[in-house]
């Protein structure tokens, strides 16, 4: 069993080297910062303020929407939380998601910026701390 797990996390680490993913994903989020700061929707953030943390790359291969299985490349957005009571002393302020299909193909994206009144304190809306 320990061989197919191995075997499984090779091949999954494979596919999203071969793929870029970590790059891209990044690449794009940050066009996004810069587009959300020209709107003004960073409000007094700019895109300096923020960073981009990547927390992981999985495969999603039994969704209750989609009936393909993809690759969900997710990165965190954060600042500085100078209090230091946030993890890392990182306050989040949204995340990035970019979606694609096996062969390496985007598929969707997905920017999100909290409220600045709920990214105040060290949750986020899907309940992390």
């Amino acid at each position: 069993m320990e061989t197919i797990t191995s075997n499984t996390v090779a091949a999954m680490l494979g596919l999203a080297d071969a793929h870029d993913l970590r790059r891209r994903a990044e690449a794009t989020c940050r066009q996004w910062l810069r587009v959300s700061a020209a709107e003004g929707d960073l409000g007094v953030l700019s895109p300096a303020d923020i960073q981009v943390v990547f927390e992981r790359c999985s495969l999603v291969f039994d969704h209750g929407i989609l009936s393909y299985p993809f690759l969900e490349t997710r990165l965190g957005l954060y600042v500085a939380d100078p209090s230091g009571l946030c993890f890392r002393g990182l306050r989040p302020v949204g995340h990035y998601r970019l979606i694609t299909l096996l062969d390496g193909t985007e598929d969707d994206d997905y920017f999100v910026l909290e409220k600045l009144k709920q990214a105040e304190t060290c949750e986020v809306a899907d309940g992390r701390a």
